[in-house]
């Protein structure tokens, strides 16, 4: 079944906004070595609390060497922290820093705010139903 234009413009329209209002809000919180990839992976490592490079692949849309020069700005701004497993010395663990951690933090309230704002104008049944849709379409 084809959608017509107008319902992928519309979804594509709402998807942009929300990018470029949580882009403005951490822009304005979050310290400026972050940007949208750096903070994605600042977000997963926070939802991990300690993960691998191999994990953070997992969920990132970035080839291996993306990924790692993202970490190595990461690391060198004091946002994580890597350290070596002392049973497999090829293992390394990121975890974030104190300061990582806060602007990870931040990030996720920003979020929030956004979507109490934006869902707020939804009745309880409409928030069920559209939250419904979501899990369904993502599976």
């Amino acid at each position: 079944m084809n959608y017509d234009k107008m319902e992928a413009n519309l979804l594509d329209h709402a998807l942009t906004k929300y990018l470029k209002t949580t882009k403005q809000l951490d822009e304005a919180t979050v310290p400026k070595p972050v940007n949208n990839i750096r903070g994605f992976i600042l977000r997963i490592i926070y939802r991990h609390g300690s993960c691998t490079i191999k994990d953070i692949l997992q969920e990132v849309t970035l080839s291996p060497s993306a990924t790692t020069t993202a970490l190595n700005h990461l690391e060198q701004a004091g946002l994580i922290e890597r350290s070596r497993n002392n049973d497999d010395r090829r293992t390394v663990w990121i975890t974030l820093s104190k300061s990582g951690r806060q602007a990870a933090v931040q990030m996720i309230e920003n979020r929030q705010s956004l979507i109490d704002d934006m869902f707020g104008r939804l009745t309880e049944e409409e928030k069920q139903t559209f939250f419904s849709l979501i899990k369904k379409i993502m599976q």
